[in-house]
């Protein structure tokens, strides 16, 4: 390994290794919080587009509610 002769010999793919590894980890992650943006923005789509039907008078108030409670589970 060369302590023995008084040197030390830097093995590269262990911090390849530990940056790759680094890597996959960071990636998961912003995955995670990019699925998770991106479902809570659909909701607020879909909120706003009953209310605005609700609105224009195509929803009743009783049809708005049931929607809502179907989209919050």
């Amino acid at each position: 390994m060369g302590l023995d002769h008084h040197s030390f010999t830097f093995f590269p793919f262990g911090a390849l290794f530990c940056l790759t590894l680094l890597c996959f980890v960071a990636v998961r992650v912003f995955a995670i919080r990019y699925r998770y943006k991106d479902s809570k923005q659909q909701r607020r789509d879909i909120l706003a587009i009953l209310k605005r039907r609700v609105a224009e008078g195509t929803l009743d108030e009783g049809e708005f509610q049931r929607l809502k409670e179907l989209l919050s589970k």
